[in-house]
Order: structure tokens, then sequence, then C-alpha cells
């Protein structure tokens, strides 16, 4: 839910190399979804092994997108599928596994329920989340923006300076090039969002360590799921005519 934000306010705000940045979680989750429960078929259950796999590969791969900078996109494809696959690991499976062992006639509340526990599970998450973020951005932003524009820029407006954070926390960098001090002059104006982009990077970090602690209770709560190998009988619930 944060790549979004991180690929567009660390690594540029070009439409294309965004949405191009946006691929492989994308694709990365479908696969994974799709390579699991096509395991759940293969090995008729299993589901304790498969969510254990997928809680840990998701929970290695988040975690370790805590090493993005500004400079090493390059390495975070491969991250970024890593956490992708273990993200769709589970998000789908889970829900089909629910769908499989409740009785037929409830089937249609289970399957809501399941996705009710992910909005409400993702709600909760993102706020969590973002008060983490938030709560380091804020100083992270003050330390570097604030930092070069008064040792490089030698801008020490106060106003000035809490405008140029306040507008680069809000992503309308287009709005810095009216601060007196960077108004017509590009090299100003560059420095001040590489700041930027520098005091994202370095609040976006903790957002994936955060995920660690989550990531280690599913790998400990899959542990506990028990096999749904005697419900994998190929019964249809329901015939459609």
């Amino acid at each position: 839910m944060f790549w979004p934000t991180q690929a567009f306010n660390v690594y540029g705000h070009d439409p294309v190399g965004v949405g191009i940045r946006g691929l492989p979680i994308g694709i990365s989750i479908l696969t994974g979804a799709c390579v699991v429960l096509w395991m759940l078929s293969l090995f008729r259950g299993r589901n304790r092994e498969l969510m254990i796999a997928s809680s840990v590969i998701m929970t290695a791969g988040c975690g370790s997108m805590a090493c993005a900078t500004v400079d090493n996109l390059h390495t975070m494809w491969g991250l970024l599928v890593l956490a992708g696959l273990g993200i769709g690991g589970i998000v789908v499976p889970a829900s089909i596994i629910s769908t499989i062992i409740c009785p037929d006639d409830l089937i249609g509340s289970v399957a809501a329920l399941t996705l009710a526990i992910r909005v409400v599970g993702g709600t909760v998450g993102y706020a969590t989340y973002y008060n983490v973020f938030i709560g380091k951005f804020i100083p992270n932003a003050t330390k570097y923006i604030g930092g070069v524009m008064e040792l490089d820029l030698h801008i020490t407006n106060v106003t000035y300076i809490k405008e140029a954070i306040e507008l680069t926390g809000a992503s309308l960098l287009g709005g810095l090039k009216e601060i007196p001090g960077i108004a017509g002059n590009e090299t100003a104006y560059e420095i001040v969002v590489k700041a930027g982009q520098v005091a994202y990077a370095e609040s976006y970090k903790y957002v994936y360590l955060a995920s660690l602690a989550f990531g280690g209770v599913s790998i400990l709560a899959a542990c506990f799921l028990g096999d749904i190998e005697k419900y994998m009988d190929d019964h249809v619930a329901v015939v459609m005519h």
C-alpha cells in the first residue's frame, strides 16, 4: 500500500516511470496467489505449510524493502517481486481456504466476512504504518530540507523553510519554485527536491521495519492452522444450470 507513494515521492514524478515501478508488485501478487492456489489443489491441502512459506516470503520481502534509498531503485525490483509473491500467497488463498472448509449454506457469508476482515485489517494496518511514517517524516524533512536550505542555499527565513517542507509533504513540488531564494534558480530547486526525496526514503524504511512485527505474527498464526485435506473432496456446493 505504501510502495506507489514511495515510487512517486522518492524516485520521481514521471507518470510513466511511476507506472512501471508499480508493475512488479501487482504482477507478483497475482502470480503468488495463482501459484499457491495451484499448489493447494496439487497437494490436496497442505495449507499450513503453504501459509507458513508465504508468510515467511512476505515478511522477508517487505522487511528487506527498508534498504530503499534514492539511488538504489535497481535493487528494489527483486525485493518488490519477493514481497509481492508472499502477499499474493496469503491474501487470496486464505479466503479460498475459508470457503472450502465452511458449510455449504454459509459460503456467501464467509466470503463476505473474509473480505470485510481484509478491509478492516488493511485500514488498521495502514493507520498504524502511516503514523509510523509521519512520525519519522516530519523530523527528517526538517533535518534534510531545512538543512540544505540553510546551509547550501542560505535561506534562513523559517516561514520559507516551513513552506518548503509542507509543499514537499503534500507532493506539490511545483510550489517550491515560488519560494524566494528558490524561484528562478533551477539548481536550488533540484537541491531541495533531492533533499525531500532523501527525507522520504529515510522515513519509509521504518514502515517496512514495523511490518516485520506483523509478519512475525502471521508466521506464528500460520503454524497453528489445521490441515484441510479432508475437505478437498471435489464436492460442489451449488450446481448452476
